[in-house]
Parts: structure tokens; C-alpha cells; sequence
């Protein structure tokens, strides 16, 4: 008997520790959860659509190498233009 009752304590103290761990690990996901609404919140706030937050993200970097490879040849231009005048630097 003596032996039942250990393992019913060690079965006791484990379950006990099992259930604190669990209630830690829900209230860390609870505030994983109400960041991520705080994030989609906010974005919602600046007026996008967080769904369609990766589209929008890549559109103005392709908005934005569209625009710097402009540049690049716009002042590879006047570069070149500039050859013609050794006297300008």
C-alpha cells in the first residue's frame, strides 16, 4: 500500500506541476495574441489591409528599385554628359 501511495503522490505532484506549466504557457500565448492584435490593430489604423500587407510591402519595393534604376540612368547620363567638359569637376 505504501508503495501505491507514493506513486499516487508523485502522479499528484507531477499532474500539479504539469497544469502550472500549461496555465503559464496560455497566458504567454494570451499575450502573444494581443500583440499580434495590437500589430494588425495599428496597421489597420494607417489604413491597410494587414492580409494584403506582404502586396503592398512589395509593391513599394518594386515601386522603389523602379525608381532608383531610373536614377541610376538618369545620372549615368548627365556622367557622361559631363565627359565633354574636362574643365567641370
Amino acid at each position: 500500500m505504501d508503495e501505491i501511495q507514493k506513486r499516487i503522490e508523485d502522479l499528484q505532484r507531477r499532474h500539479a506541476e504539469v497544469m502550472q506549466r500549461k496555465a503559464t504557457a496560455a497566458g504567454q500565448l494570451q499575450a502573444r495574441k494581443d500583440e499580434l492584435s495590437a500589430i494588425v490593430q495599428e496597421i489597420r489604423d494607417s489604413g491597410f489591409d494587414p492580409k494584403q500587407i506582404t502586396q503592398i510591402r512589395d509593391q513599394a519595393r518594386a515601386d522603389l528599385v523602379k525608381e532608383i534604376t531610373k536614377h541610376e540612368a538618369e545620372l549615368a547620363e548627365v556622367e557622361s554628359a559631363l565627359q565633354g567638359f574636362p574643365s567641370i569637376k
